[in-house]
């Protein structure tokens, strides 16, 4: 039996130019929209139907930029993240590709950092279309760099940080192979977009 999740998020983000025409951004969120229901049906088809509440959200922005605190984006993610303050309540962001939601490190901060620990991710890319899980406690210890991704050192390091508690020391806190991927992903992207 899967994990059940109290809010279940669909991501899509398309990558337009700021100054797109309203025919172009409706037929863009058109296109995005489509692409959630597709989404969607394999993501029940993968974990089950999904129990708790869901919604697609849908925005145009470049993934290297950052997004502004007062963008639809930011507002929408603080509102359905706020439902989790105070609760045991957990949540799942469903991404359309590695980079649906952000590649900027504050944007991605901005949105989730503050519920990591009730966040997973599950990011639906590649050819043939696969599902990634994504710890994203775990991704802000990786850009906080309290563990490093390089193999055996990873092991090392989660065992060094002594401060973090049991925590680490617990076999639950070996980063999810998936967690390092999509921070491979993160990185390549934002030294991609580097001057």
């Amino acid at each position: 039996m899967s994990h059940e999740y109290d809010f279940v998020i669909f991501v899509a983000r398309g990558s337009c130019n700021r100054r797109v025409s309203r025919q172009q951004a409706a037929e863009e969120f058109h296109a995005l929209q489509t692409s959630l229901k597709y989404t969607k049906i394999c993501y029940e088809d993968a974990y089950g139907p999904i129990t708790g509440d869901w919604e697609f959200h849908e925005f145009l922005w470049p993934s290297t930029l950052e997004l502004p605190e007062v963008s639809d984006t930011a507002r929408f993610f603080a509102e359905r993240t706020s439902k989790l303050e105070d609760t045991d309540k957990e949540m799942m962001i469903v991404l359309n590709g590695w980079d649906g939601l952000t590649a900027h490190k504050d944007s991605l901060s901005m949105l989730l950092r503050e519920r990591a620990s009730q966040i997973t991710l599950r990011i639906f890319t590649d050819q043939p279309r696969a599902f990634y899980q994504v710890n994203v406690a775990q991704l802000f210890w990786l850009f906080d760099e309290m563990v490093r991704v390089d193999g055996e050192e990873e092991e090392k390091a989660l065992g060094e940080k002594e401060h973090m508690g049991p925590l680490l020391s617990s076999i639950e806190a070996h980063l999810e192979y998936s967690t390092g991927l999509f921070y491979r992903h993160f990185t390549a992207n934002r030294s991609a977009s580097a001057p």
